[in-house]
C-alpha cells in the first residue's frame, strides 16, 4: 500500500465531513459566540455578567483590527502588483503533474506566509488560481478546491515568521498590555521566539512535509475533480491580456490590469492628470515609511520590529511596486474589498475574547491543561490549549492578550524560560487556523469558493502539523535539547 493512500482516504473523509457540517464563517462566529456564552455560564458567570463580558471585549481589539486590516490591504497590493504577479505566473507554469501542482502551491504560499500572514494569504490564493489556470491550458486536470486549500497553508506557518503577533508584542515593552505579569513587562526579544531553535526546526520540517502531504491528497478519478470554473478562467485570461502601461488602469484579480476597466480617451492631459500619474510624486512619498522603518531598525536592531514597523515596510513596498499615486489608489479600492468580511466579524471575535477573559472561562480552559502538565508535557498540552482558544479568538494578537498571562504564569511556575509561553501560543494559534476559516475569507472570495470546499483538506494539514509541532516542542522545550 502506498504511503499516500491513507493520506488520501483521510482527506476524503474530512472533506465529506466539511461539506456536510461546516457553515460559512459568519455563521461559525455566531455558533462560537453561543458556545463561549454557555461556557461562561457553566463556570459560574451570571447571565448579565456574560453580556457585560461580551460587550467589554467588543471594542478592545480596535487597534489590532486597524493594524491587521492595513497589513491585509497592503499585503494584497504587494501580492497583486505587476512585478509579483509576473513572478507568480512564471512559477505557476512549472508543475507538470497533479502532485507537483498542489505541492508547489503549498510551498510558495508557506514561504510567503513567513514574510507576512497577509502576503501569504493573498499569494496563496493567487498562485493557486494561476496554477489551476496554467494546468487547464496544458490539459492537466487539477482539483481547484485542493489548490486553494494548499494556498491557505500559509496561515499554518505565518506566526513563526516576521509578522508574528505575540512575538512582536513581547519584543516591544511599550506594546505589552498592563494586564500582563510584572516579570514579563521587560519583554522577550525576537531572537528567543522566532529565532529560537524550536521555531527554526519546526519551520524547516513544515516546509518539507506539508507540501508533500497536500500533494498526496489530490483525487485520482476525474469524477472527483472539480476544475477551475470557466468564469474564473475567463477572468484570469482577460487580466493577462492587458499591459501594465495602460493609462489609469483598473486592477485585475491576479495583478496587472483589468481589461474591462479601460479609460475613455482624453483630448488633452491636464495638470491634475500629470500629478495623478507622476512617478516622482509616487516614489517621493515612499521615503516617509522607509525612514520610519529604517530608523527603528538601525537605532535598535531587529528587536525594534513590531507590527507598526512591519506595516511601514509593506507600505513602502506597495508604493514602490505600483509607482504612481493613481495606480496604488486604484489597487487599494480593490484590496479593501478583501477586508470587509474580516472587519465585520472582528468585533464578534473580540466579544468572544471578552467572554473568555471577562469571565473565568479562559482561566478554566488554560488551567485545566496547566494543572496536569509537567515541564516535559507542558509544551504539547499548552499547544492544544492554545489551539482550542484560537478557534474562538483567531486573531494571533488578540489571543495573546487573552491567553498570554495564563501561559506565562504556568511556564514560570514550571521553571521554564518565558519564551516557551510565546512559542506555545505561536504554534497553537497557527495550527488551528486550518479548521478556523476566519482568515480564509479574502482567499475564498478571490477563489469564489466556500469554507466547506477547503476545510476537509486543510484539516489533514493540521494533523500533520500537530505531529511535527508536538515532536519539536517536546524535544527542544520539554526536554531542553539545544538549550
Amino acid at each position: 500500500m502506498a504511503l499516500t493512500d491513507p493520506i488520501k482516504r483521510l482527506g476524503e473523509w474530512f472533506a465529506d465531513i466539511a461539506m456536510e457540517y461546516v457553515p460559512d464563517p459568519y455563521v461559525l462566529v455566531i455558533v462560537l459566540t453561543f458556545i463561549a456564552a454557555v461556557g461562561a455560564l457553566l463556570v459560574g458567570t451570571s447571565p448579565t455578567g456574560v453580556m457585560d463580558a461580551w460587550f467589554g471585549g467588543v471594542w478592545t481589539l480596535l487597534v489590532f483590527m486597524a493594524q491587521f486590516s492595513l497589513t491585509l490591504m497592503v499585503g494584497d497590493a504587494i501580492a497583486k502588483s505587476p512585478a509579483v504577479s509576473r513572478l507568480l505566473q512564471r512559477i505557476a507554469g512549472l508543475p507538470n503533474s497533479q502532485f507537483s501542482a498542489v505541492a508547489l502551491t503549498s510551498f510558495v504560499a508557506m514561504l510567503a506566509g513567513l514574510i507576512s500572514w497577509a502576503i501569504g494569504l493573498i499569494v496563496g490564493a493567487v498562485i493557486a488560481r494561476q496554477v489551476a489556470f496554467r494546468g487547464k491550458e496544458k490539459g492537466l486536470k487539477l482539483h481547484y478546491p485542493l489548490l486553494i486549500a494548499a494556498g491557505y497553508t500559509a496561515l499554518m506557518i505565518w506566526h513563526s515568521g516576521i509578522t508574528t503577533s505575540s512575538g512582536l508584542i513581547m519584543a516591544d515593552p511599550a506594546a505589552i498590555p498592563s494586564t500582563f505579569p510584572e516579570y514579563a513587562q521587560e519583554g522577550i526579544p525576537l531572537s528567543e521566539t522566532i529565532g529560537s531553535l524550536v521555531n527554526i526546526v519546526t519551520v524547516v520540517l513544515m516546509l518539507a512535509v506539508i507540501p508533500l502531504v497536500m500533494g498526496s491528497l489530490h483525487p485520482e478519478g476525474t469524477e472527483k475533480i472539480t476544475e477551475l470554473p470557466d468564469d474564473v478562467y475567463d477572468e484570469i485570461s482577460n487580466g493577462l491580456q492587458t499591459t501594465d502601461d495602460t493609462p489609469d488602469p483598473g486592477v485585475a484579480t491576479d495583478g496587472g490590469v483589468a481589461a474591462q476597466a479601460q479609460p475613455q480617451p482624453q483630448t488633452r492631459t491636464t495638470v491634475a492628470d500629470r500629478l495623478n500619474h507622476s512617478r516622482i510624486l509616487g516614489l517621493i512619498i515612499a521615503l516617509f515609511p522607509a525612514y520610519y522603518f529604517l530608523s527603528d531598525v538601525l537605532q535598535s536592531g531587529l528587536g525594534a520590529i513590531n507590527l507598526d514597523t512591519i506595516n511601514a515596510f509593506f507600505i513602502f513596498c506597495a508604493i514602490v511596486l505600483w509607482v504612481t499615486p493613481k495606480r496604488i489608489v486604484n489597487q487599494m479600492d480593490d484590496s479593501v474589498k478583501n477586508v470587509a468580511g474580516i472587519l465585520f466579524q472582528f468585533p464578534f471575535y473580540a466579544g468572544i475574547a471578552g467572554l473568555l477573559t471577562g469571565t473565568a472561562l479562559a482561566a478554566v480552559i488554560s488551567g485545566f491543561f496547566a494543572d496536569i502538565s509537567t515541564p516535559l508535557t507542558w509544551p504539547v498540552l499548552g499547544l492544544i490549549s492554545a489551539g482550542i482558544v484560537n478557534v474562538f479568538v483567531p486573531s494571533g494578537g488578540g489571543q495573546w492578550v487573552a491567553q498570554g498571562p495564563i501561559l506565562l504564569e504556568t511556564t514560570r511556575e514550571l521553571g521554564m524560560p518565558l519564551y516557551t509561553a510565546v512559542v506555545i501560543e505561536m504554534m497553537g494559534d497557527q495550527l488551528t487556523n486550518m479548521i478556523q476559516p476566519f482568515w480564509a475569507v479574502p482567499a475564498l472570495a478571490l477563489a469564489k469558493l466556500r469554507a466547506r470546499d477547503i476545510l476537509g483538506y486543510t484539516t489533514v494539514a493540521m494533523v500533520a502539523g500537530f505531529i511535527i509541532m508536538a515532536i519539536t516542542m517536546t524535544l527542544f522545550l520539554g526536554m531542553g535539547i539545544g538549550a
